[in-house]
């Protein structure tokens, strides 16, 4: 990472192409004779993150990088349980059925409670599984995962639910009240002199997406990423592999309404 933002950001929309152009013929990778789960599940994950990404990368451009928090929060996401999977294997994948067994049974409750009417045959089979508990179940939430994880990257998803969801910190980017005889009205958004944490949203996706898919390299046969990671790594100025700096997403400062 430089200290121009525009330069970083012009290397990670390059970078997040090299990325993409590794994931040709993942199949044919996939383990043979073992548990074929983590790397399913892994892959998934990795394709539904590629696209937030590339969601990032658009909307950055069209000028819409405050607006592109939830991507940059799932992001995070996907990228702590792909590690979370790369991992833990099949105690993480048993886990995340578990935790897809109570969502099914919580959104079961909720359409009976409704008068919804849906085909009980997948909610059947889903509830009456049988999934062993397990130590890795903890992990279903994000706060102890990232925690496991990564401090800096717990920080980075705290500071970006800040604008991913209706939270004063988001409120507040489009009024200041601070001065005493004025209050400015924006239908912009603006972060009170603070750094702008989504300037570098294009860089950030592309750290985040070298970071899973760094991680997803370890549940393919043979591994075969690793060179041209460390390559792609090193043109886009990767230095420390894992996490951006910059604050991305931090809190804005705010001191309540």
């Amino acid at each position: 990472m430089t200290d121009d933002i525009t330069e970083d950001n012009r290397r990670a929309y390059i970078g997040l192409e090299a990325l993409a152009g590794l994931t040709n013929g993942v199949a044919a990778h996939a383990p043979q004779d073992e548990d074929r789960r983590p790397f399913l599940v892994a892959w998934g994950l990795l394709a539904a993150m590629q696209r937030q990404a590339l969601a990032v990368a658009l909307l950055h451009r069209k000028g819409f990088g405050h607006e592109a928090a939830p991507n940059r929060r799932a992001l995070i996401e996907h990228l702590a349980q792909i590690r979370w999977i790369a991992e833990d294997g099949a105690d993480a994948v048993d886990s995340m059925n578990k935790a897809l067994q109570a969502s099914q049974g919580k959104l079961r409750n909720a359409a009976d409670a409704a008068g919804m009417s849906y085909e009980p045959t997948i909610p059947d089979a889903v509830q009456s599984a049988v999934i062993p508990s397990n130590s890795a179940n903890q992990y279903n939430n994000f706060t102890p995962l990232l925690k496991r994880l990564s401090a800096p990257l717990l920080a980075t998803w705290i500071g970006a639910t800040q604008l991913a969801h209706p939270t004063l910190t988001g409120a507040q980017c489009f009024f200041d009240d601070t001065a005493d005889d004025q209050v400015l009205i924006y239908d912009e958004p603006t972060y009170r002199g603070a750094d702008n944490p989504v300037e570098q949203s294009p860089y950030a996706a592309f750290t985040f997406m070298w970071a899973a898919m760094d991680a997803f390299n370890q549940l393919m046969k043979g591994s075969p990423w690793g060179d041209e990671l460390q390559r792609i790594a090193s043109e886009g100025g990767l230095t420390d592999h894992s996490e951006p700096r910059r604050g991305e997403d931090q809190a804005t400062g705010d001191n309540g309404v």
